[in-house]
């Protein structure tokens, strides 16, 4: 990796802290078989629409680019490191001794680089539309603090300790992405950026896996004709009908009320046929009907009244009988 750094003023050389001299010695001991592609610049501004924002590095990959936001601690203090919804990081439920000169959080700090750095290279052919994310960069004072749970620090947001391995890792997970920066993009970036004078040549962004040509873009998949097949014909048994319900096990003896007969195959209505022609009848005069004849009754066959007769013969009897008795009586006198 290519490391340019910005000098300034303090007591070191490039006027850097010493936990800044620290992932520096880091970035440029990546040579050889060790070596990762990119290129750091330390120590930079990133100019806003009123003033400039200072940012600890800016690392170009081939994958896209890294805001750096390096913390040293003030004092030794071991424990696990977390990051909270809201508030400061802390160790172990206590506030974390990170170096600061404002009362931002060291993901609040390194975002903000991130919007300014978006917005800044947002009229850079190839850039605009690149992966730009943060990475904070923590060196304590001892080697018993640990990372807890930091995925609060903010989307696209990393944060790993100043340790080859840590480092490394993280880096290499980020080269892990697609290339999409350029050699040209990268120094069309630097003048941008007014980092010229930090700037490498075309031949050495090369030689550090930056591509040479925008990749070609990728053409959208050609959307597939969708096939839909009817549904199936419901089965049909041979000793099914559809006129009849029929009784599987399980089912009431009786259809529900909604239930509606649904032929496969209805009947095809008779073709229309033609009525046949009414004759006119000529007018004549009417004829008599003919009466209808009587009709013929069966002969019932007679019954003789044989109780009617018994009772007419005596009351015959009892009337002659009465009449001879009469006549006696009169006559003795």
């Amino acid at each position: 990796m290519l490391v340019r750094v910005q000098r300034g003023t303090g007591a070191t050389a490039h006027g850097l802290s010493g936990a800044e001299e620290r992932v520096v010695g880091l970035l440029s001991s990546w040579t050889g078989k060790y070596h990762l592609p990119g290129l750091a610049l330390v120590n930079v501004n990133v100019p806003e629409k009123t003033a400039v924002r200072q940012v600890d590095g800016l690392i170009f990959t081939p994958a896209g680019l890294m805001v750096l936001e390096v913390k040293g601690f003030v004092r030794p203090q071991p424990g696990v490191l977390t990051v909270p919804p809201n508030g400061p990081w802390t160790v172990d439920g206590e506030p974390a001794a990170v170096h600061t000169l404002t009362g931002l959080t060291p993901g609040d700090q390194v975002k903000a680089g991130v919007y300014a750095a978006k917005a800044a290279l947002a009229d850079v052919n190839g850039a605009k539309d690149s992966f730009v994310t943060g990475l904070v960069v923590l060196v304590p004072q001892d080697r018993e603090l640990t990372l807890g749970d930091t995925g609060r620090a903010g989307l696209g947001i990393h944060v790993t300790l100043a340790t080859q391995k840590d480092l490394r890792g993280t880096m290499h997970r980020f080269n892990n992405r697609t290339s999409t920066w350029t050699a040209d993009t990268v120094l069309a970036a630097c003048r941008v950026l007014a980092l010229d004078h930090l700037a490498p040549e075309r031949a050495e962004l090369l030689a550090e896996d930056f591509l040479d040509q925008p990749p070609a873009p990728v053409p959208p998949p050609v959307p597939q004709p969708r096939t839909t097949s009817p549904p199936p014909a419901p089965a049909r048994t041979a000793s099914t009908s559809t006129n009849t319900w029929y009784r599987s096990p399980g089912l009431p003896a009786k259809p529900p009320p909604d239930f509606v007969f649904d032929p496969i195959s209805p009947p095809t209505p008779a073709a229309p046929q033609p009525r046949p022609a009414m004759l006119r009848r000529s007018p004549a005069r009417p004829t008599a009907r003919p009466a209808p004849a009587p009709a013929m009754r069966p002969e019932r066959r007679r019954r003789i009244p044989w109780g009617l007769l018994i009772a007419l013969t005596l009351i015959c009897t009892i009337g002659i009988t009465a009449a001879i008795l009469v006549d006696e009586m009169f006559a003795g006198r």
